[in-house]
C-alpha cells in the first residue's frame, strides 16, 4: 500500500532530478558558447579586433560548476536507479531503462577534468549535447501518475 501511495512523489522526484541535471548542462552549454565572444562592455581586459574579450578562465570555471551542480542533482535519480527503487515501472519504455544506465555510468570526471584544464571546449559541448537529449527522452518516457 505505501508503494502506491509513494507513487506520485517518485514520478516527482524523478522528473526534478532530470530536469534541474538538463538546465544545468544548458547553462554550461550556453557557458561554453560564449567563450570567444567579443563585448564593447568588457572593461579592463586585452582589446582584438576593436572587443574587449572576457576572460576565458571565469569562463571555464563557471562551467565546471555548472557540470558539477549536474552531476550532483542526477546523483539521487542514479542511486535509487541503482538500488531498485527507480525501475521499468516509473516508465512507459524499457528504452528509458537503456538511456538512465548509460546516463548514470557517464564518467562526469572527465568533462570536469578538460574544463579544469581549459581545453576540449567543443568536446565538452557535444557531449553535453548528447546527455541533454539522452534527457530530455527519458523525461518523455517518465510515466504520469
Amino acid at each position: 500500500m505505501a508503494e502506491v501511495s509513494d507513487r506520485p512523489r517518485i514520478i516527482r522526484a524523478i522528473k526534478k532530478c532530470l530536469t534541474d541535471t538538463y538546465e544545468y548542462y544548458q547553462d554550461a552549454m550556453d557557458i561554453l558558447d560564449s567563450l570567444g565572444e567579443g563585448s564593447m562592455g568588457v572593461g579592463m581586459t586585452p582589446l582584438i579586433g576593436g572587443f574587449a574579450m572576457k576572460d576565458p578562465k571565469d569562463s571555464y570555471r563557471e562551467a565546471l560548476i555548472k557540470v558539477d551542480s549536474a552531476e550532483k542533482a542526477l546523483l539521487p535519480l542514479i542511486k535509487r536507479f541503482k538500488d531498485g527503487r527507480v525501475n521499468k515501472s516509473h516508465f512507459t519504455d524499457e528504452e528509458a531503462l537503456i538511456l538512465l544506465k548509460d546516463i548514470g555510468e557517464f564518467d562526469h570526471q572527465m568533462l570536469i577534468d578538460k574544463l579544469a584544464e581549459q581545453k576540449g571546449r567543443e568536446t565538452v559541448w557535444y557531449k553535453l549535447r548528447e546527455l541533454s537529449q539522452k534527457l530530455k527522452r527519458v523525461y518523455k518516457l517518465v510515466a504520469e501518475n
